[in-house]
């Protein structure tokens, strides 16, 4: 995650099909004022959407001049006041929202791009190499085995943690992701075919958390964490995933860029975070996908995101492309080539010649291809090891997770294969095996977390506070703007090391015993909530047996609470036991509680549904 980029890129599109076989763009647009908002009808055979008329015949005339598919509001259930205005509009042509703005800003005072690009690139040269059988050694670099061995692996996992994935269409129904997958957002096309995006997220979701140890096709370091997906590359997928009770870990295996820096989805971000959801991003391609590799890609670049580049996993040669274990550059042609490198990287995972779930049978290892590249790859493999850091240790915040895996990546960029990008790699290589324990650590009641051989000069914050028992620290160099801030219950040792941060940096180190584990996961896999949202409006439509949605958590005012069983009796206590609300004899399936009166705190709110079935819930008054 990064402190401030300024973000200025060449702008490129991802043009897709959609209803009716027209090319599509989209973009976010605030209108505060709902008389401008674009309201479509269709002819008689349905092919043909107009605009409706307004009282500015210029905006009318603009308008009509374009065609229109789709208008709609996004972000309804965020929590952030900036965001309640955003439609996504959908049309023939980006010019579009340029002249919205450009001629009608005091309508269309905000707009931003929201289509996007997938980080990936399908080697031309196939899978004729004579390959005699799968390779998945990026597991083994990731040191994924030994990261099983710290789960829950006979029991189902611990806390059923949910990666959430934003992408372009899911083969549910192939043999690695059946029963994995579920798309809960978005028109989803299970067999879509004919382009390289037809069905990125098949391989995207494999790489994150493929069916493993069930005697078929190929592992992932997900192990046994559910997919729940988005079927579009847009913010607002990732947006409506992270609200979602289970998910704790959002992916972005796509970039987007824009002329200037934009000012509608950093705030997604930030509400994403703010839920105790991780976001995790592709950082870009570099050449392979039409931009320099120094440039900034987002969402990858905003501070409230991880950014992912590339690392070669082993020494490979496949057709004109070859790549080297460590090193970020690749050959191709015998030319010199890599993916995105600069400032705002945070760790890099393998992304060369890695093996992925295909979309359709064909080639030596019929639903599966092991010659794809790019980012896209890469950033699932630290989602999938961000879902079990989190089935760990199911407390940590979002900025301890990206703490953690700072401090566990093994650091690279001093190779000399890599001293070019020196500072451009982020904190090194995944290091999964490293990170799941730093997480479960933190998570003992008299465990011991080691900060250990780690050279600090960025200027990053670490935090490292939900309830450690003991942190020891060895042999660190800790220089230049580095911050940390490190809260233990029992006992911190800085046994050996140099540690003078210069100006803007600090070292907080303090001792509470009454640190606390103090978080609830969500009920075991067996009683999973799933809660569907309307693929048009981005609105919620229902929720599995026995399970509630309850949001925005935390809430400033308005707390909503959907159970489709029904609602028998509702109670919130204050962190005293206290009772302040309390309604019974319920006979509807939703309610909305005012809670802008109450003073900012934490609250416990008890519910009873119509079934009998009683439900725990902690509550963040802000």
């Amino acid at each position: 995650m990064k402190t401030n980029n300024n973000i200025f890129l060449a702008l490129f599109f991802l043009i897709g099909s959609i209803a009716f076989g027209q090319e599509n763009f989209s973009f976010y647009v605030e209108i505060p004022d709902v008389n401008k908002i674009p309201v479509m009808t269709h002819s008689a055979s349905g092919a043909r959407m107009t605009y409706s008329k307004t009282q500015n015949r210029e905006l009318d005339k603009l308008v009509n001049s374009y065609k229109i598919y789709n208008c709609k509001k996004v972000f309804d259930n965020s929590n952030k006041s900036s965001l309640q205005n955003i439609y996504l509009i959908e049309c023939n042509d980006l010019k579009l929202m340029n002249q919205l703005y450009d001629r009608f800003k005091q309508f269309y005072p905000r707009v931003e791009d929201a289509s996007a690009q997938t980080l990936y690139v399908p080697n031309d040269f196939g899978t004729t190499g004579g390959y005699t059988g799968i390779d998945q050694e990026e597991l083994n670099y990731i040191r994924a085995p030994e990261t099983w061995d710290l789960l829950d692996i006979a029991n189902g996992g611990s806390n059923n943690v949910i990666i959430g994935i934003a992408d372009n269409d899911f083969n549910t129904n192939h043999e690695d992701l059946l029963n994995r997958i579920e798309v809960v957002y978005g028109n989803n096309n299970p067999n879509a075919t004919g382009t390289n995006n037809a069905n990125h997220g098949t391989y995207v979701s494999s790489m994150a958390s493929a069916n493993t140890d069930n005697g078929i096709g190929m592992s992932a370091i997900g192990f046994y964490a559910k997919i729940y997906a988005a079927a579009k590359s847009r913010s607002d997928g990732l947006d409506a995933l992270s609200q979602m009770a289970g998910v704790k870990v959002v992916n972005a295996s796509w970039g987007l860029s824009s002329f200037s820096p934009p000012s509608i989805t950093p705030i997604v971000y930030e509400g994403i975070n703010d839920r105790g959801v991780v976001v995790v991003a592709a950082a870009g391609n570099g050449l392979d996908s039409g931009s320099n590799s120094t440039n900034y890609y987002i969402p990858a670049s905003y501070k409230d995101v991880i950014s992912v580049s590339a690392v070669g996993h082993k020494n490979y040669i496949s057709g004109s492309t070859e790549t080297f274990v460590d090193s970020h550059a690749y050959l191709k042609n015998g030319q010199i080539g890599s993916y995105q490198h600069n400032d705002s990287i945070d760790i890099v995972a393998p992304a060369y010649g890695v093996l992925v779930a295909n979309r359709e049978w064909g080639g030596p290892y019929g639903q599966y291809n092991q010659d794809y590249y790019g980012t896209s790859f890469a950033a699932p493999m630290v989602s999938g090891t961000v879902a079990l850091m989190f089935d760990v240790n199911y407390c940590i915040d979002p900025k301890e997770v990206e703490t953690i895996l700072k401090l566990t990546a093994v650091k690279i960029d001093h190779l000399p294969q890599n001293i070019q990008y020196y500072g451009k790699l982020g904190a090194g290589k995944l290091d999964a095996y490293e990170a799941v324990k730093m997480a479960k650590d933190m998570a003992d009641a008299f465990g011991t977390v080691e900060v250990k051989d780690r050279i600090l000069y960025r200027p990053w914050f670490y935090k490292l506070e939900t309830a450690p028992y003991e942190i020891k620290m060895t042999n660190n160099d800790v220089t230049g703007g580095s911050k940390l801030k490190f809260n233990a219950r029992n006992n911190i040792e800085v046994l050996s090391g140099d540690y003078h941060p210069s100006t803007g940096g600090y070292i907080d180190l303090s001792i509470d015993s009454n640190l606390a584990l103090d978080c609830l996961p969500p009920p075991s896999s067996s009683k999973n909530t799933k809660t569907k949202i309307n693929s048009i409006e981005g609105n919620i439509l229902e929720s599995s047996e026995n399970r509630l949605l309850v949001f925005p958590n935390p809430t400033t005012g308005a707390l909503n609470i959907i159970n489709k069983d029904g609602l028998n009796e509702i109670t919130i206590s204050d962190i005293t036991g206290k009772s302040v609300y309390h309604v019974k004899d319920l006979n509807y399936n939703q309610l909305q509680i005012n809670m802008s009166k109450f003073n900012s705190g934490i609250y416990f709110i008890k519910i009873r549904t119509k079934t009998g079935y009683i439900i725990d819930r902690k509550i963040i008054k802000e």
